[in-house]
Protein backbone atom coordinates (compact mmCIF):
# COMPACT_ATOMS: atom_id res chain seq x y z
CA UNK A 1 0.00 0.00 0.00
CA UNK A 2 0.96 3.23 -1.13
CA UNK A 3 1.86 5.46 1.72
CA UNK A 4 0.82 8.72 0.33
CA UNK A 5 -1.04 10.28 -3.20
CA UNK A 6 0.00 12.90 -5.07
CA UNK A 7 -1.58 14.96 -8.07
CA UNK A 8 -0.86 18.05 -10.33
CA UNK A 9 -2.96 20.81 -10.95
CA UNK A 10 -2.10 21.16 -14.54
CA UNK A 11 -2.45 17.04 -15.09
CA UNK A 12 -5.47 17.52 -13.93
CA UNK A 13 -8.84 17.10 -15.78
CA UNK A 14 -11.06 19.89 -15.23
CA UNK A 15 -14.94 19.49 -15.63
CA UNK A 16 -17.54 22.36 -15.63
CA UNK A 17 -19.90 23.00 -12.99
CA UNK A 18 -23.66 21.74 -13.06
CA UNK A 19 -24.90 25.33 -11.79
CA UNK A 20 -22.34 27.90 -13.34
CA UNK A 21 -19.78 28.60 -15.92
CA UNK A 22 -16.71 27.71 -13.78
CA UNK A 23 -15.16 24.66 -13.54
CA UNK A 24 -13.54 22.03 -10.95
CA UNK A 25 -10.92 19.41 -10.82
CA UNK A 26 -11.93 16.80 -8.26
CA UNK A 27 -9.28 15.45 -5.82
CA UNK A 28 -11.24 12.78 -3.65
CA UNK A 29 -11.29 9.54 -6.33
CA UNK A 30 -7.13 10.73 -7.34
CA UNK A 31 -5.94 11.19 -3.84
CA UNK A 32 -8.30 8.00 -2.47
CA UNK A 33 -9.90 10.67 0.39
CA UNK A 34 -11.81 9.12 3.16
CA UNK A 35 -12.66 11.43 5.38
CA UNK A 36 -12.95 14.86 3.29
CA UNK A 37 -13.22 15.80 0.03
CA UNK A 38 -11.54 18.38 -2.14
CA UNK A 39 -11.72 20.11 -5.45
CA UNK A 40 -9.61 22.61 -7.17
CA UNK A 41 -12.15 25.27 -8.50
CA UNK A 42 -11.24 27.42 -11.79
CA UNK A 43 -13.31 30.52 -11.39
CA UNK A 44 -13.36 32.89 -15.07
CA UNK A 45 -13.74 36.35 -14.61
CA UNK A 46 -16.86 37.58 -14.21
CA UNK A 47 -18.12 34.33 -13.13
CA UNK A 48 -18.91 32.88 -9.47
CA UNK A 49 -19.60 29.04 -7.75
CA UNK A 50 -22.95 28.36 -6.75
CA UNK A 51 -24.72 30.18 -3.19
CA UNK A 52 -25.24 27.63 -0.76
CA UNK A 53 -24.40 26.07 2.51
CA UNK A 54 -24.53 22.71 4.13
CA UNK A 55 -26.31 20.47 6.43
CA UNK A 56 -23.31 18.76 7.38
CA UNK A 57 -19.96 19.52 5.74
CA UNK A 58 -17.50 22.28 6.92
CA UNK A 59 -14.99 23.65 4.02
CA UNK A 60 -11.81 25.62 4.18
CA UNK A 61 -11.28 27.59 1.23
CA UNK A 62 -7.41 28.30 0.36
CA UNK A 63 -6.57 31.47 -2.33
CA UNK A 64 -4.51 29.83 -5.28
CA UNK A 65 -4.60 32.53 -7.65
CA UNK A 66 -6.42 35.61 -7.35
CA UNK A 67 -7.52 37.78 -4.79
CA UNK A 68 -10.50 36.56 -4.82
CA UNK A 69 -13.72 37.34 -2.87
CA UNK A 70 -16.36 35.62 -0.89
CA UNK A 71 -19.57 36.72 -0.32
CA UNK A 72 -21.47 35.77 3.15
CA UNK A 73 -24.66 35.57 4.77
CA UNK A 74 -27.99 34.96 4.03
CA UNK A 75 -28.72 37.51 1.57
CA UNK A 76 -24.97 37.95 0.41
CA UNK A 77 -24.24 41.04 2.99
CA UNK A 78 -21.07 40.63 4.06
CA UNK A 79 -18.37 40.53 1.19
CA UNK A 80 -14.55 39.18 2.51
CA UNK A 81 -12.05 40.05 0.37
CA UNK A 82 -9.46 36.97 0.49
CA UNK A 83 -6.15 37.69 -0.73
CA UNK A 84 -3.87 35.24 -2.98
CA UNK A 85 -2.60 32.60 -0.54
CA UNK A 86 -5.15 32.80 2.19
CA UNK A 87 -7.36 30.62 3.60
CA UNK A 88 -10.77 30.65 5.44
CA UNK A 89 -12.51 28.05 7.28
CA UNK A 90 -16.25 28.27 6.84
CA UNK A 91 -18.93 26.23 9.03
CA UNK A 92 -21.80 23.92 7.15
CA UNK A 93 -24.75 26.60 8.09
CA UNK A 94 -23.38 29.80 6.68
CA UNK A 95 -24.46 30.40 3.25
CA UNK A 96 -21.67 31.31 1.39
CA UNK A 97 -20.57 32.08 -2.30
CA UNK A 98 -17.27 32.73 -4.16
CA UNK A 99 -16.98 35.48 -6.85
CA UNK A 100 -15.26 36.78 -9.91
CA UNK A 101 -15.24 40.20 -10.28
CA UNK A 102 -12.06 40.90 -11.75
CA UNK A 103 -10.12 40.42 -15.45
CA UNK A 104 -8.13 37.22 -14.28
CA UNK A 105 -8.98 33.84 -13.88
CA UNK A 106 -8.82 32.75 -10.20
CA UNK A 107 -7.98 29.16 -8.42
CA UNK A 108 -9.27 27.90 -5.07
CA UNK A 109 -8.69 24.74 -3.31
CA UNK A 110 -11.79 23.97 -1.14
CA UNK A 111 -11.46 20.86 0.96
CA UNK A 112 -14.63 20.11 2.72
CA UNK A 113 -15.21 17.37 5.77
CA UNK A 114 -16.99 14.67 6.14
CA UNK A 115 -17.30 13.68 2.78
CA UNK A 116 -20.55 13.37 2.36
CA UNK A 117 -22.68 13.71 -1.08
CA UNK A 118 -25.04 15.95 -2.19
CA UNK A 119 -24.55 17.80 1.38
CA UNK A 120 -24.93 21.36 0.06
CA UNK A 121 -28.01 23.33 0.27
CA UNK A 122 -29.01 25.67 -2.97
Amino acid sequence: MEKYKIASIEEMEKVKSKFTEVFNSGLTEVLELKTMRGKFWFVPPGEEIVFHKHGVQEEIYYQIKGPGKILFGENREEVVEVPEGSIVSVPPETWRQVINDTEEEHIWLIIGSPPIDKDGIH
